[in-house]
């Protein structure tokens, strides 16, 4: 099933689905299956504006207000990540270490994600490899670490 997004902007590395809630996003995720939904309010225009320059290498922080769903676990996971700066990376451990749980239940609140970029789930990775990324359907997930590889050379690349 297709998920219906009111903005889907169009990144180089794959579309992004957006959908908001009284000025505050709500989910962002990569969908491979969307086609480009032109933003219809001043609010939109601003994400889809933040994103252009995130993916132009010419912002390193979003200012983006968002409204945090899932569990009180996964919410604080989430806000955890939340604090890895742009071009940083923090392993599964790291993140389990820093609010005293397991690295395993790190990964799956990222699984979760409900607004990735925002949350830089992609930040996140294992000791010894890349880790997982997830945000759209299963049958997707190969995509998916191809994506959140992409992000990682993004960032890596710095801001110009």
């Amino acid at each position: 099933m297709l998920e219906k997004y009111e903005m889907v902007f169009i990144s180089p590395i794959g579309p992004i689905g957006v959908n908001s809630s009284n000025e505050h996003i709500i989910k962002i995720k990569f969908d491979l299956h969307l086609i480009e939904i032109r933003p219809k309010d001043l609010f939109l225009k601003k994400v889809r504006d933040q994103l252009d320059l995130y993916f132009k290498k010419k912002l390193t922080k979003f200012t983006i207000p968002y409204v945090l769903s899932g569990t009180n676990y996964q919410k604080r996971v989430l806000k955890e990540v939340a604090n890895i700066c742009f071009g940083d990376q923090q392993t599964y451990s790291d993140i389990a270490q820093k609010i005293n749980t397991h690295p395993r239940p790190v990964g799956n609140a990222c699984r979760e994600n409900p607004i990735q970029l925002l949350i830089p789930c992609h930040r996140v990775i294992g000791k010894d490899n890349i880790g997982g990324f997830s945000g759209g359907d299963i049958k997707n997930h190969g995509n998916m670490i191809v994506v959140k590889k992409n992000l990682l050379a993004l960032e890596k690349e710095g801001v110009h």
